[in-house]
């Protein structure tokens, strides 16, 4: 029953990964963000997709390959992200709003999880590796392993109520999202973040069609 809980099993992770590396690090500041201390980002560039999906908690399988390329690491399957707020708290004037260069950034530690999403990528990127020569044999056998290495065990028991104790406490312990990383006074509407939902679900569906170019990943994790 304590593999169900998850925020049990996402502080113990954390608790065990402490000592170690970050996946990658995102730096927060009032007007642009940066990956790993590299290039600055603007709040409404495509790339910050990253953003929503480390609010939301999941892996961003269109930057998997990148992450494969920078040989970023995992942890029991997660990516771990820790992040630095350099923002001042907001205000309800924007006009109040400065930087203040000695104010120590707030630091976090955000677990990303594997989704279907996650794991259909993960698998073209490994065909790709392979030389796009997987058959749908093998596809199942390698989506297969890796649920095996990544899921929880399945529990069979048959019973109604052990069914409604493990649906509570998976309802009581999931986590709920934080809010959004990206401030409003950065000018993003909620039409634009739902226009940057529809593309990288666009992109995601691009992976295994073989008359499709994967569009490029721009920003560096070096």
């Amino acid at each position: 029953m304590a593999s169900y809980n998850l925020t049990r099993s996402v502080a113990e992770l954390l608790s065990r990964t402490d000592a170690s590396p970050a996946s990658f690090t995102v730096e927060l500041y009032h007007e642009h963000w940066t990956l790993n201390r590299g290039s600055k980002f603007l709040y409404n560039n495509p790339v910050a997709s990253l953003l929503d999906d480390i609010r939301q908690q999941r892996i961003p399988p269109d930057f998997l390959e990148l992450f494969d390329a920078s040989r970023v690491p995992f942890y029991d399957g997660c990516l771990i992200v820790e992040l630095f707020d350099h923002r001042p708290p907001l205000s309800k004037s924007t006009k109040d709003i400065k930087p203040d260069p000695d104010r120590i950034p707030d630091r976090t530690r955000v677990v990303l999880h594997p989704t279907t999403e996650s794991l259909w990528a993960d698998i073209c990127l490994l065909n790709h590796k392979y030389g796009n020569k997987w058959t749908d044999e093998d596809t199942l056998q390698v989506e297969a392993s890796l649920l095996l290495a990544t899921t929880a065990p399945l529990c069979l028991d048959p019973s109604p109520s052990l069914a409604r104790a493990v649906n509570s406490i998976i309802k009581v312990s999931t986590p709920a999202p934080p809010k959004s990383l990206k401030r409003k006074t950065t000018g993003v509407s909620e039409s634009e973040e739902d226009q940057l939902e529809k593309a990288r679900k666009i992109r995601l569906s691009q992976y295994m069609n073989p008359k499709l170019t994967r569009p490029p990943i721009t920003p560096t994790c070096a």
